[in-house]
């Protein structure tokens, strides 16, 4: 009975995968075979289906059932799936990018390991191939060194061992039976390789990983996305701890609570919220009806969090410049005033701005003209533009 109903299941779900592959292959086309989980997916599926065919059809017993039982293990293949539908596996999801942004390193150090693996193993056979072939020699020490270094393969196995694993027993071997010099081989061999090489390999490992890590766009905008939650989380409960009526709305009496308790003065302040006027802050986040809602004091907070950056200084500058265009087109000197100041032609803005009285004023601008006029000898047509009088 369980076996009918596990055969069942079996035939139902290689049903459904061959379904699913059927459909992705007529929906993506040539676009399946670009990622690599659906050669898994197909793979599987094939061989569930080979499966149920060739039993169906053959005697029993007529085909050894180990191979296709092996080939159910593939199966737990489509499992590697779940790593990149599912934001809960994040961390695994980072962990199976960096092996495989580190398998041609990984390659290289198994090289660089087995290659001096090699040369060690080497040269402790040589020294130990005389002791071995002795006949004079005890016959359980010969058969205890040959265990550890009597063919290339013993050897071979036995470094790897000192190097990764209980390295005593292989020492002691040598050490015991032919001299002792042979341990101040293995110390340095131990040393080089232990501390030195393995510890460079870790490093570089390690680096790849941090490396991997930062550049993953996946990887940033999904730890980006948890970073905002985790603020707005924070926010929300700040809001509620100010917000003393519970009405979902904080007035000016509420919010002055930021002066009376330090708490709250931290918690801005890891929230990065830093302020030196409660008024114009509670003016910026408020909308004008004189209270500050849960939105409104989300949005605020994520326009005030951190320092100005270089998009918000540019809009500043552009307001500012527009603002003086204004003031000088309506409190526009005569041809008198504009002859006292020493200003040839029309006043603008880099006029008034190059005959400050504020040095660093008169060098910023300066310096931006000494640019505009290298764009104009270098060809930039917007430059050449910029530097046309305004009619």
């Amino acid at each position: 009975m369980v076996e009918n109903f596990i055969s069942a299941g079996d035939i139902i779900f290689s049903a459904l995968f061959a379904l699913d592959v059927t459909i992705r292959l007529l929906v993506l086309g040539g676009k399946f075979f670009k990622v690599c989980m659906n050669y898994v997916d197909l793979g599987v599926t094939v061989a569930s289906l080979a499966e149920i065919f060739i039993f169906a059809t053959t005697p029993v017993n007529f085909v050894n059932p180990v191979l296709f039982r092996l080939l159910r293990i593939g199966k737990l293949a489509r499992a590697l799936r779940m790593v990149t539908m599912s934001n809960v596996l994040a961390s695994l999801q980072l962990l199976l990018k960096c092996l495989a942004a580190s398998m041609d390193m990984l390659f290289w150090t198994f090289c660089l390991l087995t290659f001096l693996q090699c040369v060690a193993g080497m040269i402790v056979s040589t020294l130990c191939r005389d002791f071995i072939i002795d006949e004079t020699k005890d016959l359980d020490l010969r058969l205890e060194v040959f265990k550890y270094y009597g063919t290339f393969t013993r050897t071979f196995l036995s470094m790897f061992e000192i190097l990764f694993a209980n390295w005593a027993p292989p020492c002691r071997a040598v050490v015991e039976a032919i001299s002792e010099w042979f341990s101040v081989f293995f110390l340095l061999y131990r040393c080089v390789l232990g501390f030195a090489v393995l510890n460079v390999v870790n490093a570089v490992f390690v680096q790849q990983t941090m490396k991997t890590a930062s550049s993953d766009e996946d990887l940033a905008f999904k730890q980006k996305q948890k970073d905002a939650a985790v603020y707005i989380r924070k926010v929300k409960k700040l809001f509620s701890t100010m917000d003393a009526s519970g009405d979902g709305a904080i007035n000016l009496e509420e919010f002055a609570k930021l002066v009376q308790s330090p708490k709250l003065k931290f918690w801005m302040s890891q929230l990065e919220l830093e302020y030196h006027d409660l008024l114009s802050l509670f003016e910026f986040l408020d909308n004008g009806d004189g209270q500050i809602t849960l939105s409104e004091f989300i949005e605020g907070a994520g326009r005030l969090r951190g320092s100005a950056k270089a998009l918000d200084i540019w809009r500043l500058e552009t307001k500012v410049e527009v603002l003086f265009e204004e003031i000088i087109n309506r409190l526009r000197p005569t041809k008198t005033d504009v002859a006292g100041m020493g200003v040839r032609g029309t006043l603008s803005v880099q006029d008034i701005f190059e005959h400050s009285s504020f040095r660093h004023i008169q060098a910023t601008t300066r310096g931006r003209g000494e640019k505009e006029r290298d764009s104009v000898n270098a060809g930039d047509p917007d430059a050449v533009l910029r530097t046309q009088p305004q009619v």
